[in-house]
């Protein structure tokens, strides 16, 4: 009676063991077929992302860029005239109302230069 018992018992422990493994089998099967299909998208990805670095240094030219700055945006080259020495004082002194004072009077200035010169 104990050779049926066993025998029963193994025949249960090896088709949960079958069962087991092939759940087993075909979940490693579905993993690596995800790992295949990421690094397919991901070659994919790194390729555009050489198409794409080629369109942004071609778009970012600085030729281009000042094309259509002058095209688009309607400015003007700076002109000597325009630019100043750096005074510390304006930007450091105690008293912001005396700031305020030297800042409008450079802009003043550079108002009416460039209304003399337009």
């Amino acid at each position: 009676m104990s050779s049926k018992k066993a025998t029963v018992f193994f025949s249960f422990f090896i088709c949960v063991a079958g069962t087991v493994l092939f759940y087993l089998k075909y979940s490693v099967m579905d993993i690596e077929d995800r790992i295949y299909k990421a690094k397919k998208e991901l070659k994919i990805e790194k390729d555009n992302r050489h198409i794409l670095k080629a369109e942004w240094k071609a778009l970012t030219t600085p030729e281009r860029v000042q094309r259509l700055a002058v095209k688009h945006l309607k400015m003007r080259q700076i002109t000597p005239q325009q630019l100043r020495e750096y005074d510390p004082s304006i930007f450091h002194s105690n008293s912001k109302r005396q700031n305020a004072k030297k800042l409008s009077k450079i802009i003043s200035e550079m108002m009416a230069e460039s209304n003399s010169e337009g």
